[in-house]
């Protein structure tokens, strides 16, 4: 299969300098590339639309964040309309390896599940530790559910299933599209070769007694609001469906309750920034409700 069937889509918010050799790097692997600009400043802007220019590929500017379901949709739709065949998305920060692309079509058209499987992932290694990410898996052996960058998708799949979820915002896009393709019959595959440089946020470690007890994410407490008000959201529409699911992420937002009182920075606003966020949930209050 020729790789310019391929559109890579990346959703950029107030992107680094190292971020611009991500999208250097990921251009001559496909045909088209285009970025999805969430509001950033005009001083990004004016450095995006230079990328541009010289690696000729296209900017999408939203004046606003209008959040990552939003801009997802916005490049998926742009790939459809100018024919694409393949769809790979990519957050700003992560870095394609060498043959990445090539690698992840061959893997795709020769899964033995490749007549419902509905998306593929690559193996994920953090750029500076070297430790690569463990997904939960499913029965039939691939990811229960993925993350957003490096996935790929065909554009077919798009017609069939619909696009991500807007009211979510930020967070949990990536889990709901994983459960609604399996709600739909699809399988979710892993590359055993395609590799991409993803880190895993900020963590940091916590110790006692000179033991590492554990580590905690650090995400900001508008974060913390669109993570536990997307759970609730989630496990309203999932819950019942997958209780295995349900239950290690309810057990997983007990323990991140005890890592932020230990261990973070400004614990009681996030913690409230929980709570508020659960609220909300349970009212059904979606879309943008607070600053990220």
């Amino acid at each position: 299969m020729p790789q310019n069937s391929v559109c890579a889509v990346i959703v950029t918010f107030h992107p680094r300098a190292e971020d611009f050799g991500n999208l250097a790097k990921v251009r001559p692997q496909v045909e088209d590339l285009v970025v999805v600009d969430n509001g950033s400043s005009e001083e990004s802007l004016y450095l995006l639309r230079a990328a541009s220019h010289d690696l000729n590929f296209v900017l999408i500017e939203n004046s606003e964040n209008l959040g990552i379901g939003a801009a997802l949709n916005i490049g998926v739709k742009w790939a459809e309309s100018n024919g694409s065949k393949w769809v790979t998305l990519f957050d700003q920060d992560s870095t394609v390896t060498e043959n990445f692309i090539s690698q992840m079509i061959v893997d795709f058209e020769n899964a033995a599940t490749r007549g419902n499987l509905g998306l593929l992932v690559p193996r994920y290694r953090d750029p500076k530790s070297g430790i690569e990410r463990v997904f939960v898996l499913a029965k039939d052996s691939g990811p229960f559910v993925t993350i957003t960058s490096g996935s790929f998708f065909s554009v077919e799949i798009f017609h069939k299933c619909g696009y991500f979820q807007e009211e979510l915002f930020i967070y949990t896009v990536d889990d709901e599209y994983s459960l609604r393709l399996r709600s739909n019959g699809y399988t979710i595959g892993q590359s055993r070769d395609a590799v991409l440089l993803h880190a895993s946020g900020h963590p940091t470690q916590y110790y006692l007694f000179g033991i590492m007890l554990f580590s905690p994410s650090n995400h900001s407490a508008g974060a913390r609001y669109y993570l536990n008000r997307n759970r609730v959201w989630m496990m309203r529409t999932y819950g019942l469906k997958y209780p295995r699911w349900a239950y290690e992420v309810m057990s997983g937002a007990a323990k991140e309750v005890l890592k932020i009182a230990l261990a973070e920075k400004n614990s009681w606003l996030k913690l409230s920034m929980m709570l508020l966020g659960i609220r909300d949930g349970l009212l059904m209050r979606m879309g943008k409700t607070v600053e990220i």
